[in-house]
This record gives structure tokens, sequence and C-alpha cells, in this order.
């Protein structure tokens, strides 16, 4: 984070928009925009921004490097030409009372400092934010239309298990990096988790949306009669540095950002499994460790934090990886009386979700330019994430026996899909396997949940 053993020049301030703040540089020479909590939530906006950050980060995604910052009021000292942009959105130039005008809106520390959080301007030009819906026009490499994008349309469950209720263009930012292409970061995570910025989260965010067009409807002709679920909801702070962040409430199918986007609505159920694995993939320590480093005031705080973020987490992995069949790492084999074998990772057993080895893996395999086709089912091995199934013997006599061609020596694919029915009775999506045959034996060619 930035130096504040020595002078930091303010290059620019900001008296105006939702939260006060500073545009710095310190004695390294790189440039920060120090970003305050609200007065009476310290460390509300903060904490949850960094932490978020550093989560979006691991999962994947280009993030500024963010940072708590603690400093003297007296290290700040004005660079010469720096300006201030005011409550009217004018600019003019900052003097030394603007200072004070910025940090009368903050709360101190105990002990008269002040916390901030640090975010680094990014290398690159800035090209302003990318959209969530068609390509930039001023992109060459930009291809294929942003609703389209896995990786955004998976961000939906990344964002769902972190709160952050403004995943929009506004949080987002390009920039123009050598050799000359643009890299895509998400930016400003400061309402998520159960901050609002500039306040604590409320019980309708995450819920729905900041004008729901149905739910509007309802309350319209039942004169208020018609109300959501949230409407009801009991809200009381976690803590004042933690503000409101739903716990049993938070349903990982219907959770909604504060405004429509067009990659979330977009999203299909493979592309929220796809997301579920990225949250998956956070361990328990990992969670302590971001929370570590949000810096909240109390070890009760952090403990507090950290347990709800892994139920929340634990909350979106049984939903969606309830809601398909999730096998990863397929490979085949040919046993020894010629049964062709197929054994893969069933990633509802490794996460230890309940009833998931209680399983009956349904299976349909067919090979159409071999007229070959098979189905059946087997149970699972309690315990075991590697599970196997047998689904042809290539020894029992068949109408192509012997030399077999087919499309003049290309390769042929055969197909085999496999539904895991867990003792919940819910009906999973099917995971098909693509399998490739090459004359004497099948391998993996894909995998589609």
């Amino acid at each position: 984070g930035p130096d504040t053993s020595q002078t930091i020049e303010i290059v620019a301030g900001k008296a105006q928009g939702i939260s006060p703040g500073f545009t710095v540089q310190d004695a390294r020479g790189d440039t920060y925009l120090f970003k305050f909590d609200p007065q009476g939530f310290l460390h509300l906006s903060s904490a949850a921004g960094v932490i978020a950050n550093r989560l979006f980060h691991a999962a994947g995604y280009h993030t500024p490097e963010d940072y708590i910052v603690v400093f003297d009021r007296d290290r700040l000292r004005l660079r010469e030409g720096s300006t201030i942009k005011l409550a009217d959105f004018t600019k003019r130039p900052m003097a030394e009372v603007d200072v004070s005008l910025v940090l009368d809106l903050v709360d101190p520390l105990p002990d008269g400092k002040y916390l901030a959080l640090a975010s680094k301007l990014v290398a690159g030009i800035d090209k302003g934010p990318f959209y969530f819906e068609g390509v930039r026009g001023d992109d060459p490499n930009d291809h294929y239309h942003h609703e389209f994008r896995r990786e955004l349309r998976g961000l939906y469950v990344v964002s769902s298990w972190l709160n952050h209720v403004d995943m929009r263009f506004a949080n987002t930012l390009d920039a123009y990096v050598a050799p000359g292409y643009l890299r895509h970061y998400l930016i400003d995570f400061a309402a998520s988790l159960g901050s609002g910025t500039i306040r604590p989260h409320n019980a309708r965010e995450g819920m729905e949306y900041n004008f729901d067009f149905w739910p509007w409807v309802g309350r319209i002709a039942t004169l208020g009669f018609y109300t959501m679920g949230w409407e009801g909801t009991e809200q009381e702070l976690i803590d004042p540095s933690l503000g409101w962040l739903p716990v049993e409430e938070f349903d990982p199918e219907d959770w909604k950002a504060n405004w429509p986007n067009g990659a979330f609505v977009s999203a299909t159920l493979r592309d929220k499994y796809w997301g579920a694995k990225l949250v998956a993939s956070f361990t328990d320590k990992q969670i302590v460790a971001a929370v570590e480093a949000g810096q909240l005031p109390t070890q009760v705080a952090a403990d507090t934090l950290a347990r709800i973020i892994q139920h929340r987490r634990d909350k979106i992995v049984r939903h969606w990886y309830g809601s398909v069949t999730p096998v990863e790492n397929v490979e085949t084999r040919v046993a020894d009386d010629g049964t062709v074998e197929v054994s893969f990772d069933d990633l509802a057993i490794r996460e230890q979700i309940p009833n998931a080895d209680n399983a009956a893996y349904v299976w349909e395999f067919e090979h159409g330019d071999l007229s070959r086709r098979s189905e059946g089912n087997a149970r699972a091995v309690p315990g075991q994430v590697r599970q196997t199934i047998r689904i042809l013997n290539l020894r029992v006599p068949t109408a192509e026996s012997g030399s077999v061609r087919v499309g003049e020596g290309l390769p042929s694919i055969a197909t085999l899909a496999i539904t895991a029915e867990r003792a919940t009775g819910a009906t999973n999506q099917a995971a098909t396997v693509y399998l490739n045959w090459d004359g004497s034996r099948y391998t993996v060619a894909g995998l589609q949940h």
C-alpha cells in the first residue's frame, strides 16, 4: 500500500458525490485514491471494499490494488495546481481549508488519525468503463457480445456470494496497456458484503432491483397489500463496522443486483455452475486471510464476517451443485474383459454436500455412426469422490464388428449423458460427455453441464 511514513501529496480532492476523498501521490511516486467511510460507520465501506477486492481478484478478475491506510493529518500536503470538485460538480483550485472540508465529513480514529481505503491507480491509459452487453466499437479484439461471455455471466454467482449489489458498468474500467490491448477491470467494491457505501445495506438490496417492474405493479394494483418477502424482514445490524448481510435469508437463485445486468440476466445454469466452482474453490483459511486485510476494529467482527462469507459460500455450492450433475475430470479405459469404463469426480461428494453420496447415476450412451446405444444406472460408492460406471462391452458381437471405418478415417463422436439422482429427489441437469472413437477405443473429447 501507500507509503505514509513521509509526506503524502494531495493531487485533487472531492467533496461531492456519495463519498468524499483525495487523489494522492506517496513518496514512491505511486498514485492512489483515498476513499473514506460514512460518518457513524467507521470501517464499513473501507473493510468491505478491501475484502471483496481480494476475493474478486483471487477468483480471477482484474482489480486495482486496494489497501486499508491509516495516516496523520499533518502528513498531507497540497501539491501546487491541485483542484477540488465541489458539491455542484464545479472545480476550483484547492486550498488548505478544503482539506479540512473533506476531513470534516469523516470520523477520525480514537487516536486522531484517519483511516481510508487506498485504491492504487491502475497501469495504462484509462479508456472508460466496459458494459455488460454488446461490444466495444473501438476495440478490434472485442469479438463476442459481453452478455454471451461466461466470465461475465458466471460473475453473477461471485457477486451474489459477496453481495456486490452495484455490479454494473459504472464499477468497471478498461485500461489500454502495452503491447497494445485492453485490460478489463472490476473496480470499487464499497457496495458489497454489508456495506451500501454511504450506509449499511438495507433488506431490499440483493432481493429486488431498485426499480423492479412486476413487484411495483403488484403494489400499485393491490394498493400496497402485495408485499415481497424482504419487506417483513427485521433488519438488525450485525455490527456498525459490518452493516447488514443476510445469512439464512440468502437465496443463491433469487439474488439480484440493484440494477438489471445484461450478462446476469442471460446467465444459464451452466454459467452459474461455472461461477459456483469459483466460489467453491475458496478455503476457510483464504476467506479468513481476505477478511484480515480489511482490518476490522475487533476480532469478534472479523470472525463473524468470515463465518458469514463461509456460510454463504456453502449455500451457493449446495444450491448450484445440486442443480446440475457436477462430474469433472472424466477419463475412460477399456477393462480386461472389453468393458468401457468411465470414471469421474463427483464434486457434490467432494464438497460433502448432505446425501450427495446417496446417488444413482443414470446414464444414456449413444454412438449414432456405429449404431451403438446403451443405458443403465449405477449406485455411487459412499464416501468416494472418484466414481466409475461401465457403459459398453466392445467384445459383444455387433453388426459393425471387425474393421471399423467411420467417416473415411475421420474421428467419430459419441455422447454419454449422466444424471445424478440424489436422495433429495431433485432433478438435476445432466452432464454430457463427448467421446471420440478412433477405431479401437473411446477418449474424452469434451464435457458439457
